[in-house]
């Protein structure tokens, strides 16, 4: 008897970081000259995001995350801190984007501490979410 086998196209798909990500974030600024971002490493400010950006005149915080777990792995001090930000009127986002396929996804934190998608984004956010879209792998 002659086995059976099934022909499938398995592509492996490609995972990404936060170095990864903010690399194309880097690249995005390089290319769009009304964009300023910086990079923050900080160990002594709890829950404060990966970059400052600055868009368009439009301020806003991303914390980059490349993870599938639940609540794309945001930590109990970036709740707090985003938390605390929006409610003073400020601006932040979290940029989840683990595998480069599936194409970045913008969220952020609601009361009562919850990781949900951006119901409408502002216009430079948007416009820097299908930029990143579009990268090749």
């Amino acid at each position: 008897m002659m086995g059976v086998r099934l022909l499938t196209s398995h592509r492996q798909r490609k995972r990404l970081s936060e170095k990864k990500i903010w690399n194309y974030l880097n690249l995005f600024q390089k290319q769009h000259d009304e964009a300023h971002f910086t990079r923050i490493e900080s160990s002594t400010i709890n829950g404060i995001p990966d970059v400052h950006c600055v868009f368009k005149g439009y301020i806003f915080w991303l914390e980059l995350k490349a993870n599938l777990g639940k609540n794309c792995g945001v930590s109990k001090f970036q709740i707090v801190w985003h938390l605390k930000y929006k409610r003073a009127g400020g601006n932040c986002f979290i940029l989840n984007w683990p595998i480069l396929e599936l194409g970045p996804k913008i969220l952020e934190v609601r009361e009562p501490g919850l990781v949900v998608p951006v119901p409408v984004l502002p216009v430079p956010v948007l416009e820097l979410a299908l930029w990143l879209e579009d990268r090749p792998g």
